[in-house]
């Protein structure tokens, strides 16, 4: 059985956790700094191109890697066979080189997977097995070597029967997420445990209403941060997909709610507020074909607007190959004598996201 890690156009995210002093040391999430989605798994790049970039992201001051671990799972939920076992070796070498490469720069590397038929009854089992997965595999290796997390990206809605209806398939989500935070709970406290959710899920403005689950009728993301609200090493990544940050239609407005409601139930799981950065229809939702300004200054609203709650946990930003692009763009602008970027109007060097935000 093939399992599908994504099907939407999510190649890579790019995490910013925003440090300083506002919080106490135990409150401090155990990630810090930038954090980038590599949904290339270990053993789909040469060690060469996964070198190149590790060295992009740790010299663009990234500190984790989230590593798509799709192919691993895959070979590991097939029947046990020679070429079976042969193929689970050869990722575990992969991705143990992957994860010592990433050590030796400063880089902690995190699994990734998900799929949106994950929350159908018969493949349910595959979020906890990722997990399950993950904490198995830290088991058998160096520490050099270790994951350091395990973040799960399930999108039912990404199929048109989601909304055939919207309250039983939001059941089943729950469900499945359910399942996933009690093995975490018994197996992998030792690892961040991370859930990608749409700002859409918290019942504003047209999208799908309360939810009833564990006796409670509210709003599907609040269900999700209930179910994590106790441990300080998770997080959600809220996709807040807007290439603007202020105004009614802005990413600050659409995730607002989810950090009202952490706040007040004194949660201590992280929000992330995610960004993007692929090639989408309607143009509004992504920063493609945009200037690096354009999404530092957005960037800085949000986090102005957020950094009192201490669940804020940055900014994700989607597409490592997208957000690439926007740099060497810049620097044939540059080189051409352009001015369309920041550092073009102003004559200054240009700036790494972490220290703008840092």
């Amino acid at each position: 059985m093939q399992v599908a890690t994504r099907i939407l156009v999510c190649a890579v995210v790019l995490v910013v956790l925003i440090g300083g002093g506002q919080w106490a040391a135990a409150e401090t999430p155990q990630q810090d700094g930038l954090a980038a989605y590599e949904w290339h798994g270990a053993g789909q790049l040469t060690r060469r191109d996964a070198r190149q970039r590790l060295r992009f992201l740790q010299q663009h001051g990234f500190k984790t890697v989230y590593l798509d671990l799709g192919d691993y799972l895959d070979a590991a939920d097939q029947p046990e066979s020679r070429k079976q076992r042969n193929r689970i070796r050869k990722l575990r070498r992969d991705l143990r080189r992957f994860v010592a490469d990433a050590s030796r720069l400063g880089l902690a590397v995190h699994a990734v997977g998900g799929g949106p038929t994950w929350t159908d009854e018969p493949l349910r089992y595959l979020g906890s097995k990722l997990v399950e997965l993950v904490a198995d595999y830290n088991a058998d290796v160096a520490a050099r070597e270790r994951l350091g997390g395990v973040q799960l990206d399930i999108e039912p809605y990404a199929l048109p029967r989601f909304f055939n209806n919207e309250e039983a398939a939001l059941v089943a989500y729950l469900e499945t997420l359910e399942s996933i935070v009690e093995t975490y709970r018994r197996m992998a406290r030792h690892l961040e445990l991370g859930f990608a959710v749409p700002f859409w899920f918290d019942g504003r403005r047209g999208s799908p209403g309360p939810v009833p689950f564990q006796a409670a009728t509210k709003p599907a993301i609040h269900h999700v941060i209930d179910l994590v609200k106790d441990l300080r090493g998770a997080y959600l990544v809220v996709m807040s997909y807007r290439n603007f940050a202020k105004g009614a239609d802005g990413s600050i407005v659409h995730a607002r709610d989810e950090f009202r409601y952490a706040r007040s139930i004194g949660a201590k799981c992280g929000l992330v507020v995610g960004q993007q950065f692929g090639d989408l229809q309607p143009p509004k939702v992504t920063f493609h074909g945009h200037d690096r300004h354009d999404f530092e200054s957005a960037a800085e609203q949000i986090v102005r607007a957020f950094r009192r709650f201490r669940q804020f946990r940055g900014l994700s930003v989607d597409d490592v190959d997208g957000y690439t692009t926007l740099w060497q763009r810049d620097a044939v602008v540059q080189l051409h004598g352009g001015t369309s970027t920041a550092a073009g109007r102003t004559g200054a060097q240009p700036r790494t996201l972490g220290i703008m935000l840092n």
